[in-house]
């Protein structure tokens, strides 16, 4: 509410689009509700062997109500922000006040493009903040042809299965792999590190084509 009254500061920005950060991370990131805004997602979890199985973004911290009702008005705020102009702008300047010192954001740890209005709010947030290299996650691949030519952002389409071998999306990938497997492309180091990205920035990296994850 304090953005909206006028206080215009990297913190009430931050409050008022709901970005969140912790120190395992080098970046803020944007989570929305983890199934009703995933819309391939929300299938996939239902299919044993599939990425999306036992979703990550609904256990342990995610699947409590103060979590829940923080992604719920996350989404409400930004939903609108996508279908009407004046709160697009308002969100649009909030994230670049948000923004301003940063150099790396990771759009949703939970959620996804889950429509075309949302999608051109994400890309008019990038277009804002090109000192920013942005990555986002998706399984939308048609939402991300939208994204993946802006020249600060790394759009990686996610691979469907668990140790799956290739993905059809000609652009950057990732994906998730069991112990045995090791996977394809670059291995994520985080659970070697404490679960910390340390001094690694593959995820965000136009050279890296894909990033494979050990599955927890």
């Amino acid at each position: 509410m304090a953005f909206i009254a006028g206080k215009r500061t990297p913190v009430t920005a931050r409050a008022f689009i709901g970005l969140s950060k912790n120190s395992k991370m080098p970046a803020y990131t944007f989570a929305i509700p983890a199934r009703q805004a995933c819309p391939r997602g929300d299938k996939l979890a239902e299919i044993a062997g599939t990425v999306c199985s036992g979703c990550y973004a609904t256990k342990g911290h995610d699947a409590m109500q103060p979590a829940k009702d923080a992604k719920a008005r996350r989404w409400a705020v930004a939903d609108l922000a996508a279908k009407h102009s004046e709160i697009k702008g308002l969100w649009i300047e909030a994230y670049q006040i948000a923004m301003q010192k940063e150099a790396y954001f990771r759009w949703h740890s939970a959620g996804d493009l889950y429509s075309d209005e949302y999608t051109y709010l994400v890309a008019t947030a990038i277009k804002a903040t090109p000192h920013v290299s942005h990555w986002i996650p998706t399984r939308q691949a048609n939402q991300a042809k939208v994204l993946h030519k802006l020249p600060n952002a790394v759009v990686r389409v996610s691979d469907d299965m668990v140790n799956q071998e290739s993905n059809k999306w000609h652009g950057h990938t990732s994906g998730v792999h069991t112990k045995d497997h090791g996977g394809r492309g670059v291995q994520c180091s985080a659970n070697k590190n404490g679960g910390s990205c340390g001094d690694c920035r593959a995820c965000w990296s136009p050279s890296v084509h894909h990033v494979s994850y050990e599955i927890h």
